[in-house]
């Protein structure tokens, strides 16, 4: 007997209300730091694995095209890894866009692909990256999807904060802006082909459990963030 797909629709809000179930923004860290009461130099302390999380989400994308048979699936993988490497020009890679806005907060960055990132950055691409690795590709691409592309409004939530709170430059935080639009557009083309490829049961539980990893792994970002910056 031929088994009956999942509705589409039905697949989408069940992982975005996954993602909308978790919010940073009440702690009372994330409250001062909005209204610009953390000193810049201590905000300094955590760019450096900033930059290292940027530089290995391209790892996670990599991942995913490395397991996913429909080209489809790979197409878009590999126009986002072209995107994250700055489509060939190393000023606009991704990781050097972070670096910039690291260094207009005070933040010392020789290398911007050799740091040593607090222990939480390291676990929190551990962790991504085993999901994209050792789960089904559809399991991967709704983790950075719904995990963390969806979530762009965020980026620039952040962005406006550092621009109106601590000074700095729209050129500078271009990494926060620039996602807004690029990322839109990437998450919602992922997000059409994870509703084409969750068809069962199954694999809806797993993509929320690997969304809900991300999460989970950002919470303790968030929580090594303001350990380093208090």
């Amino acid at each position: 007997m031929a088994t009956e797909t999942l509705d589409p629709d039905r697949v989408e809000k069940e992982l975005a209300d996954v993602t909308n179930a978790v919010t940073f923004d009440a702690r009372p860290f994330m409250v001062e730091f909005a209204q610009g009461k953390i000193p810049r130099e201590n905000l300094a302390r955590f760019a450096a694995s900033y930059c290292f999380q940027v530089d290995n989400f391209k790892r996670f994308v990599a991942q995913v095209y490395a397991n996913a048979e429909p080209r489809d699936v790979r197409e878009l993988m590999l126009e986002n890894l072209w995107e994250e490497h700055g489509e060939g020009d190393d000023s606009r890679d991704h990781t050097a866009l972070v670096a910039k806005f690291a260094r207009a907060l005070g933040a010392t960055v020789d290398d911007i692909y050799d740091v040593e990132p607090i222990p939480e950055s390291r676990e929190w691409i551990d962790r991504i990256l085993k999901v994209c690795r050792d789960e089904a590709f559809v399991v991967g691409l709704a983790a950075i999807s719904f995990g963390i592309e969806f979530r762009t409004q965020t980026m620039a939530l952040l962005g406006q904060i550092y621009r109106d709170a601590y000074g700095l430059s729209e050129d500078d935080l271009e990494f926060f802006f620039m996602h807004l639009e690029a990322d839109e557009e990437h998450a919602g083309r992922a997000i059409e082909l994870v509703r084409k490829y969750c068809t069962t049961e199954d694999l809806l539980e797993r993509c929320k459990a690997g969304v809900v990893e991300v999460l989970e792994a950002t919470k303790v970002v968030a929580e090594g963030m303001e350990r380093v910056c208090s």
